[in-house]
């Protein structure tokens, strides 16, 4: 095996070809639908490119090559109109990002040395949290303060949701519902603190993103109230 290796590369070297290299493994990638993703070519910044070619698919489908000075991005009707080459670099750009557009993509460039470089990339197209709402399901007065419960839902699955309260002394409890994206916030407020500011965080991986804070006011006793969202919410619930 290893001599049969050594033929062929001196097969290479006597034909004047230089053997490209190629990644063991597809470099990762992500981006959110709608907005724009650069995938890198990886080659070395010092290179002169003479050719770039990005491809899809195992049978080598151009979607956007530069040979002989010309770059052409109009290739492949998916991506037309979103593309962006860098005759430079090698990277190319996707514009406008869609469902679609993940998949393995492969770029293989030559420099004016006559070198060669294959790199694979792997991209995942991934939908952006989108903010989560809180409704107010009571606000009473007790005795020595006022008690308040407040649920937070998110359209999102697979998502953690947490609270933030204002101010940091104000008692509460957490009741969370993975399966369902919500969670349910009990909290008691002293007459010494009068008010209490609440907002819910939705987290999923390293990304999050924050509820408008909602501050209400006791004895409103303001019930299916639909804070942060577009739905109301038909059953009503108090806690006196």
């Amino acid at each position: 095996m290893k001599r049969s290796l050594l033929c062929v590369l001196g097969l290479f070297s006597v034909l004047g070809v230089k053997a490209a290299a190629v990644a063991k493994s597809p470099q990762e990638v992500s981006g959110y639908l709608g907005e724009n993703i650069t995938l890198p070519s990886g080659v070395d910044p010092s290179w002169s490119l003479i050719r770039n070619e990005w491809s899809i698919f195992t049978n080598t489908t151009w979607i956007a090559t530069y040979r002989n000075g010309i770059s052409n991005t109009e290739r492949f009707l998916q991506y037309t109109g979103r593309l962006t080459l860098n005759t430079r670099s090698g990277d190319l750009t996707i514009h406008n990002l869609k469902e679609s557009d993940a998949t393995e993509y492969t770029v293989e460039v030559i420099n004016s040395e006559g070198e060669d470089k294959i790199h694979q990339i792997k991209l995942t197209v991934k939908q952006k949290l989108q903010q989560p709402s809180i409704q107010i399901v009571t606000s009473t007065s007790v005795e020595s303060g006022c008690l308040m419960v407040v649920t937070c839902s998110s359209l999102d699955e697979g998502v953690n949701l947490s609270w933030s309260v204002e101010p940091v002394s104000v008692l509460t409890i957490n009741k969370s519902n993975p399966s369902d994206s919500s969670a349910q916030l009990f909290a008691f407020v002293n007459t010494r603190e009068n008010f209490a500011s609440f907002t819910c965080i939705s987290s999923r991986d390293t990304e999050s993103v924050s509820s408008k804070p909602v501050t209400p006011k006791c004895d409103s006793k303001i019930c299916g109230k639909l804070l942060n969202g577009t739905h109301s919410v038909t059953n009503k619930h108090s806690i006196s």
